[in-house]
Order: structure tokens, then sequence, then C-alpha cells
């Protein structure tokens, strides 16, 4: 009887713990879109030590829009940073509204999530960019299910990975693969 090599068992325990660990994380992002104008040198560490600000539309719970905006705003600050109005790292959030792009979400200000307490049955919907003025740098589009309230942890979790996940690192291009100049 042949035994599994060991870089085999390596590589089948490194994809289980990776399957596992993306289980614990509420939601997915099903699009994301990065404007050439983005700089991840520059913006990728603002979610982790910087405040942030959401400009929110729609409401898929039963309760005022400020307190909604409210708890949204607090969700996607990294530990320690309280919400400010004035961060320059200014986020917009549709919530289960109706489909949008980059090239107008961050021009947007008007009223196109849903309206208040009103949900897409189990599911969350999301729109959100990372804006710089009228201008969107990161784009993505993503859902949660089954949360319970705006009081839930899922809920909080899934909106501090839609914030860290608008400020990607930048994509590394190594060039070409080779190690003489006349490449």
């Amino acid at each position: 009887m042949r035994h599994a090599s060991l870089p085999i068992l390596r590589t089948a325990f490194v994809l289980t713990a990776a399957a596992s660990l993306g289980a614990c994380t509420p939601g997915r992002i099903d699009y994301r879109y990065i404007e050439s104008a983005y700089d991840g040198m520059q913006d990728h560490w603002a979610p982790y030590n910087r405040s942030l600000t959401a400009d929110v539309s729609g409401n898929p719970f039963a309760i005022a829009q400020d307190d909604f905006n409210k708890i949204v705003n607090e969700a996607i600050q990294p530990a320690g940073f309280a919400p400010s109005a004035t961060s320059p790292y200014r986020l917009r959030m549709i919530f289960n509204g109706p489909p949008t792009n980059s090239n107008y979400i961050c021009q947007d200000k008007g009223e196109h999530g849903t309206k208040t307490g009103q949900t897409l049955g189990r599911t969350i919907a999301i729109s959100a960019a990372y804006c710089r003025g009228t201008d969107g740098m990161t784009f993505l589009q993503g859902s949660v299910n089954d949360v319970t309230g705006p009081d839930d942890p899922r809920l909080k979790q899934f909106l501090r990975m839609v914030a860290t996940d608008l400020f990607p690192l930048p994509e590394s291009d190594p060039g070409p693969s080779c190690i003489f100049s006349t490449c």
C-alpha cells in the first residue's frame, strides 16, 4: 500500500485550512473593479490606520436612517478609530439598490437603496466604492445572508470586510521573467 507523499499531504492541509478560514467570513464579494487612478501604495493602509467615512443610501432594517448610518460608519473603522465626517477616505455604500457601477456611484448622493425596513428576502446586497471627490477609485458588489438585525456581528464583520476590500494592495508587475537585460 502506498502512502501519500509529504508535499501532497501538506498541500491538502493548506487547501483545507484556507477553505475553512474562508467559511468564517460572512458574505461574499461578487465583483471588484480598480480604476487606473487608484494608488495602492498610498491608499492600501487607510482602512487599517485612518478614520473612514461612509455616505450611505438604503436601509434594510426597520430603524431610522441616521441610526443605520451610524452603525455602518462605526463598523467600517479600524480598531481604536472613531468615524470622521471630514476623512479624505470616503466610502459610498448603497444597500439593496439597483445595479450601478464605479462611473456613477461616487457622483451620486441620491437615495437609491431600499427604503427603511425593506429587504431582499434573506440577502443584503451592497454596491460600494472608495471615492476621491466624485471619482471612484475602487468599486465592489457583494452580499451577505441571514443577518438577524443591525446589531448582528455578521453584518459588522461583512461591512469591515467591504471596507478593507475597497483598498487592495497594488498589483505587482515584475516584468518579463528573464535575468538578461535584452529580454
